[in-house]
């Protein structure tokens, strides 16, 4: 991987330059290097949970869409923080003294809403509509690159960055055996993983007292034979159009398939429906 901290500091400082150098024109190189600033702390971001992402997320480089699959990840991705540590004076108890080991701030989602777009909108020759208006204030400009600036120099002097501790559970895959890591959100009983080598997901139940309880998810799919009916379970991403499967009652061929089911206007229900017929 990329060492993107060390990116986001050269962005940051040729960003400097040429803010110091008194030419508004050349402001705009400014702006760019500064939005390569934030995508390259937000790629930082990214690669403490590579572990977490899945891989097709690792295309997506708009930093507001990847901030907003983070906090999927970690809600507490883009929340600022201290890192300290102490001895407990009784077993399960938090110590009484703590000893700080360095704070982070974090160029979170509300600063990539507030000003990576802002900064691209200098970047560009004005449209028709606006033409029309006052063309974009470079006064503007120079005061938003020093805004964006501060941020991004006090996200680079953080003493411990990329804290991810948290409380995980994993298996290995039922069907590959690959092992699948999955953070416990401490306000969420139940949510969801994903095999990323086999597509696999599962539904996954927090019990309490540290029991945590992994089921395959899967969709209940009634032979489509009316004299028989049996029903079987097939795997949430194996139900698509054209799967099929034998039932193991009846002996029949069961195979999914997209259907058009026509109403007449009298009808609350007439579109496009998923349904399974016997082959």
């Amino acid at each position: 991987m990329s060492d993107y901290r060390k990116q986001a500091r050269e962005y940051l400082e040729r960003a400097k330059t040429e803010m110091a150098g008194g030419d508004d024109y050349r402001l705009r190189y400014a702006a760019l290097d500064l939005r390569f600033a934030i995508e390259a702390l937000s790629y930082d971001r990214a690669v403490a949970y590579k572990d977490e992402l899945p891989p097709s997320e690792y295309e997506t480089w708009q930093p507001r869409k990847l901030m907003d699959v983070l906090l999927q990840i970690n809600p507490d991705v883009d929340v600022d923080c201290t890192l300290a540590f102490g001895e407990e004076d009784e077993p399960g108890k938090p110590a009484e003294i703590m000893k700080p080991l360095g704070e982070e701030t974090v160029f979170n989602l509300k600063l990539i809403k507030s000003h990576y777009n802002a900064l691209g909108s200098y970047l560009h020759v004005p449209s028709l509509k606006q033409a029309q208006n006052a063309p974009p204030s470079l006064k503007k400009l120079r005061e938003r690159c020093g805004q964006v600036a501060f941020c991004v120099e006090k996200a680079l002097a953080s003493s411990v960055w990329n804290i991810t501790l948290g409380n995980f559970t994993k298996i290995d895959c039922l069907k590959c055996g690959a092992v699948i890591r999955k953070r416990i959100v401490s306000n969420e009983n139940e949510f969801s993983a994903r095999c990323f080598k086999c597509n696999v997901t599962y539904k996954i139940k927090d019990e309490g007292n540290g029991k945590i309880r992994w089921d395959l998810d899967v969709v209940d799919m009634a032979c489509a034979n009316s004299d028989c009916t049996h029903t079987i379970n097939i795997l949430r991403e194996q139900f698509k159009p054209n799967v099929e499967w034998t039932c193991p009652k009846c002996k029949g061929r069961n195979r999914i398939c997209l259907g058009i089911v026509f109403k007449d206007n009298n009808s609350k229900n007439t579109g496009m429906m998923l349904s399974n017929a016997i082959g």
